[in-house]
């Protein structure tokens, strides 16, 4: 029976996990601007190990990554299907591609290999759940039509960002340029000494 009472939907604190174009350009996403990027974020193993669209090689979280402590930020929205929503706009790609972990549940939203990292993290957080981007890696090339008309091997992908011409190679030296000091890995100390794409400052 209802006798008119609203139920108030709980308000969480939701953190968005970042390492990459999201701390620079974070487009459409809406998070806590004043407060900005934490860099004490859980410890992942982070990699250049994914060809964009445009044909950055740009970073994932990986099997082969070097642990590094990322950043996070806290979304405005206090829902966590809206955080999921907001962030995957943002990236735009499908609900699919957002990990989250809602600790009031203790639920990961898919089986991921680095849950642990997630939990050691959360644990001592005030924090009631944590959205990222999961996309895994790629080392097709892909034409208009999205054919794979081009393979690389990733040990290999120095030389792919040596063979980049144009705006590519210039988008591709931003993105790695940008990136946050402290996603330190192992492939970008060998792109820094091979092709001097020292970090730059982010605005």
């Amino acid at each position: 029976m209802n006798f008119g009472l609203k139920i108030k939907s709980y308000k969480m604190k939701i953190a968005i996990l970042g390492w990459g174009s999201l701390i620079w350009q974070p487009k459409d996403l809406v998070f806590d601007e004043e407060n900005g990027w934490k860099e004490n974020g859980p410890i992942l193993p982070i990699e250049f190990a994914r060809i964009s669209k445009d044909g950055r090689l740009t970073l994932v979280i990986s099997e082969n990554g070097t642990k590094v402590p990322v950043l996070y930020a806290l979304s405005n929205y206090q829902n966590l299907e809206e955080a999921v929503l907001n962030l995957a706009v943002r990236e735009g790609s499908g609900r699919k591609s957002i990990g989250s972990y809602d600790k009031t549940k203790d639920k990961f939203s898919s089986d991921v290999f680095f849950e642990q990292n997630i939990l050691d993290w959360i644990k001592n957080e005030d924090i009631d759940a944590v959205i990222w981007t999961n996309l895994g890696e790629n080392w097709n090339i892909k034409n208009n039509n999205g054919e794979i008309i081009r393979q690389i091997q990733p040990n290999n992908r120095i030389e792919y960002l040596k063979e980049l011409k144009g705006n590519t190679s210039v988008l591709a030296e931003e993105y790695i340029r940008r990136t946050p000091p402290q996603i330190q890995t192992h492939f970008r100390k060998l792109i820094e000494e091979e092709l001097n794409w020292t970090p730059i400052q982010n605005e």
